[in-house]
């Protein structure tokens, strides 16, 4: 018998427990994945499913300042 497993994700972070015994916590961000019956659970106190592994932001490339070297020469007399 195969299990159903369930991704989902909090904007916040979370502790579920179930009548059952069971209890997860969910940290903002993470995606993480449970059991259906416990991410039926975590829906119901705020997270979201995740259909598809979020990506994660790409971090804006910062280009290299051009510095144009000005040297003065000091002429030997």
């Amino acid at each position: 018998m195969e299990r159903k497993t369930m991704k989902v994700i909090s904007e916040t972070d979370l502790y579920v427990s179930l009548l059952t015994g069971d209890a997860v916590r969910l940290y903002a961000g993470e995606a993480r994945e449970f059991p259906e019956y416990i991410g039926y659970a975590c829906i119901q106190a705020g997270a979201k499913e995740v259909r598809e592994e979020p990506k994660p932001k790409p971090e804006p490339k910062v280009k290299p300042k051009l510095v144009k070297k000005t040297e003065k020469k000091e002429e030997e007399k």
